[in-house]
């Protein structure tokens, strides 16, 4: 009967501590899914309307930096209920704070680059995309882990990459 009783114990002891990374590694891959969604998302929201229309006659894509920030942030912002907390500041570093406190602080970097495409002869603009935090634990242990000041920093990083281009 001790025996049985024993082992039960054990057996609950050894799921929980198996299952509490488990559910965290789920929850991480949640997140990554989340974040990539959302830049994905905010950047195809600031790609057609920050193009500058007078060379989209020419089939040119020139993207006006300032308004593709603008639109960018709005919707990023909406996508993850998040603050900017440099609008306006920095063109290719944003700074984004959560509103319910799910999320530590997020830097979001932006790379803007043009170049001439050497078989249509126009020009073809790319921003990349690279978000990157701190991740908050969601289970208790680990969040007692970290706490305790054991190194248990892990970040959470999604990169994009934007092409735009006009076709005729």
């Amino acid at each position: 009967m001790m025996k049985n009783v024993a082992i039960g114990i054990l057996v609950v002891f050894l799921t929980v501590v198996l299952l509490q990374p488990i559910a965290e590694i789920a929850n991480l891959t949640k997140e990554k899914v989340l974040l990539g969604t959302a830049l994905t998302n905010a950047a195809r929201s600031a790609r057609d309307r920050s193009l500058e229309y007078e060379l989209m006659r020419n089939l040119d894509a020139k993207v006006d930096r300032e308004k593709f920030v603008g639109y960018f942030t709005e919707s990023f912002e909406d996508a993850m209920n998040f603050t900017c907390t440099n609008k306006g500041q920095s063109e290719d570093t944003l700074r984004f704070v959560s509103n319910d406190g799910r999320y530590n602080e997020f830097i979001v970097e932006l790379d803007f680059t043009e170049e001439d495409d050497l078989e249509t002869e126009q020009l073809v603009s790319k921003v990349e995309m690279t978000a990157t935090t701190e991740y908050k634990f969601k289970t208790k242990y680990l969040q007692l882990a970290e706490e305790a000041g054991n190194d248990t920093a892990t970040k959470l990083t999604s990169k994009r990459s934007l092409i735009l281009d006009v076709k005729n």
